[in-house]
């Protein structure tokens, strides 16, 4: 065979990649909506009760109760958010073990 017959067969002979399904595309993209509003809540929710507390009829401590509640707010925040990601992390290994076993 003359060089461009062997390029021509190895190019055709090349095994086409698999389509991604459905399920392969959006469950990262559910996982990162997921992520997403739990990052927001976690931080909303307990930077507003502070600032609940911070009003004029409740403790008048203004920024003191918003400060610590944006604090706890955070630290729930990056603690789940490193549980999500360790688990998809773990659960992505196992998808490419199966398929390597396939």
């Amino acid at each position: 065979m003359t060089l461009i017959q062997e390029e021509t067969y190895t190019i055709v002979g090349q095994i086409k990649p698999e389509k991604p399904t459905s399920k392969e595309w959006a469950r990262p993209l559910g996982f990162l909506f997921t992520v997403g509003w739990y990052v927001a809540l976690s931080l909303i929710i307990p930077t507003g009760i502070g600032y609940w507390l911070d009003r004029p009829q409740g403790f008048d401590t203004h920024p003191l109760y918003t400060l610590v509640g944006f604090g706890i707010g955070t630290v729930i925040a990056f603690y789940g958010l490193y549980r999500m990601l360790r688990r998809f992390h773990t659960e992505q290994r196992e998808r490419e073990k199966d398929k390597e076993l396939k």
